[in-house]
């Protein structure tokens, strides 16, 4: 495993305060997703001493439920994937691709901080996966 020279004490001072700032903001994000998610619960509640509407007005519901709970899971994985990051500052290997041990350039980690690989092997992990 190779260091990276271009993450000098300034440079990591920085981006593990961009990380710090994103996990806050994800947190923050899903925190919102769940209090609403709980406020719509507590309403269909209620709600559920009338009559429910049509299939289509079923068929919109679920659709919305759908949309809301994968944004949360989406947050969530992002939230993950900033926890990881910030976890290799304390053990010293932020900034080390996870696929060849080599150093990933500071140009990919100012655009996304949260990289565990350098551009080629992201991409392969990517194909390998689908191109998800």
């Amino acid at each position: 495993m190779s260091q990276n020279p271009e993450l000098t004490p300034a440079v990591l001072a920085e981006l593990q305060s961009t990380l710090e700032a994103k996990r806050d903001r994800l947190r923050a994000a899903i925190a919102g997703l769940r209090s609403g998610e709980n406020e719509e619960h507590a309403e269909k509640v209620d709600a559920d001493d009338e009559l429910r509407g049509d299939r289509g007005d079923s068929s919109v519901e679920l659709e919305e439920w759908d949309e809301s709970h994968q944004e949360e899971l989406d947050e969530v994985s992002e939230l993950a994937e900033v926890e990881h990051a910030l976890a290799k500052f304390a053990d010293g290997t932020y900034g080390i691709c996870e696929g060849c041990g080599g150093p990933i350039p500071l140009a990919r980690l100012r655009a996304l901080p949260e990289a565990r690989y350098d551009v080629e092997h992201e991409a392969a992990r990517e194909a390998a996966q689908g191109g998800k």
